[in-house]
């Protein structure tokens, strides 16, 4: 899969893709911003208590780095271009990061220090240091993060020394089983993933202000949108713009948000939970899906023409874990009817589990349509002749309120919406 820094001026990563961390100094980028904003190299000099050499190497050196014009220079100052722009807004975003961890380490600091003088927080701090933090945090072993860094261990261990000496707190503990992040250390490790995940943002921006569209987009899936709607979706943008990469991630909600508000994924996509929304998510529905109770197109049960909801009872069931929307709306709807299922139901939010649990059996399952139209298309899954009442959930997107996406995700995001509108209409309960 071709990296982003292929695409344009050699921009480098990391060698080691997951982390995801871009090789640009974090004091550059701070001090083209201040120029962006300060219209001036001297007064940004001024207030970085840097020499205006210093700060006019930056900017070369970053535009070097983006093979690009962040400034015109004018004998009255200098003033950012459309690119420098750009940069300015997602090293904004990056710093409002740092600013954020920083008000939380606020909480657990021993001194009496302003957080904002602090270098980990300034952005005064080598992106090296926090790709050992990150590094370290992901394995929990030093030899696994100076493997996956090609570092040596001694040089991770003195980058995570440097940072805890900067907090004068321990970010890490250790047991028999290895080293352990400590609860600040998972507020840090988050915030500066996202930071960085805004960083990594600037070469897309670029790109795509000179009418190039590339990058990546890590998609976030829940059991609902695996079949058509997430696949369809890809195949689509992938027609037009076969120079993206995306990648999906699969797993429980609360895992996926734990990824989503760390920046290695860009958006999620499936059943949404409006009553469960943060202040930090919003949430967009698609449109409203009915749930149905599938099972082998040869099942006894599908020779009725209807059945009454009393036949519930008697059938044995694959049901989703307990806890999630669909069994949430499907034990609601159970309740107001006074049934009793068997106690003894099989639970699995695995779709290929599913699809064989009830192909070798008489068992049922608590699905939507929408999650065997193509088993139904092929004969081998159908729903059986019962009509689940009140049991409509919101399909839809899950995004960060404080992130603008990425170009390639705004991209995905406009295909995702027209996918919605064109899907069947048997499983497509629109608004």
């Amino acid at each position: 899969m071709l990296q982003i820094s292929s695409q344009l001026s050699g921009n480098k990563f990391m060698n080691v893709e997951q982390l995801k961390i871009p090789e640009l100094s974090l004091r550059y980028l701070k001090a083209a911003k201040y120029v962006a904003e300060l219209r001036s190299v001297t007064r940004a000099g001024e207030q970085l208590n840097r020499s205006q050499t210093a700060i006019s190497k930056a900017i070369i050196e970053l535009e070097k780095q983006f093979d690009t014009p962040l400034f015109d220079r004018t004998t009255s100052g200098v003033s950012a271009t459309v690119y420098g722009e750009a940069l300015n807004h997602r090293v904004a975003m990056a710093m409002a990061e740092f600013e954020t961890a920083g008000s939380i380490y606020d909480q657990f600091k021993k001194s009496r220090r302003d957080f904002r003088s602090n270098p980990l927080f300034s952005m005064e701090i080598s992106y090296k240091r926090l790709a050992a933090l990150i590094a370290l945090y992901e394995t929990c072993d030093y030899t696994g993060a100076a493997q996956l860094l090609d570092i040596t261990s001694a040089a991770v261990y003195n980058s995570i020394r440097e940072v805890e000496n900067l907090l004068d707190l321990s970010l890490f503990g250790k047991d028999p089983s290895g080293v352990h992040p400590t609860p600040y250390c998972k507020i840090l490790v988050r915030h500066t993933k996202l930071a960085f995940s805004q960083i990594r943002h600037i070469v897309d921006d670029i790109a795509s202000l000179n009418g190039i569209t590339c990058g990546q987009v890590a998609v976030g899936t829940l059991p609902y949108s695996r079949t058509i709607l997430t696949p369809r979706a890809i195949n689509q943008l992938l027609a037009e713009h076969p120079q993206l990469d995306i990648s999906t991630i699969e797993g429980p909600y609360n895992s996926l948000v734990a990824s989503l508000r760390s920046g290695e994924i860009d958006l999620i996509i499936g059943a949404i939970r409006p009553k469960e929304s943060a202040p930090h998510l919003k949430t967009e529905t698609l449109f409203d899906d009915k749930l149905a109770i599938l099972a082998r197109s040869d099942h006894p049960l599908t020779k009725k023409n209807k059945l009454d909801h009393k036949a519930l009872e008697t059938m044995q069931w694959v049901l989703p874990p307990t806890g999630t929307p669909t069994r949430q709306l499907f034990d609601q709807y159970c309740e107001q009817r006074g049934l009793s299922l068997s106690p003894h139901a099989i639970e699995t939010s695995s779709a290929s589990m599913v699809r064989g649990l009830l192909l070798e059996s008489d068992r049922v399952a608590l699905l939507s349509e929408h999650q065997i139209y193509y088993d139904k298309k092929l004969g081998a899954l159908t729903a059986l002749a019962i009509d689940l009442q009140d049991t409509y959930r919101p399909i839809g997107i899950t995004l960060l309120t404080h992130i603008r996406p990425s170009p390639a995700t705004q991209l995905f995001l406009n295909n995702l919406r027209s996918v919605a509108k064109t899907l069947p209409i048997d499983i497509n309960h629109a608004r």
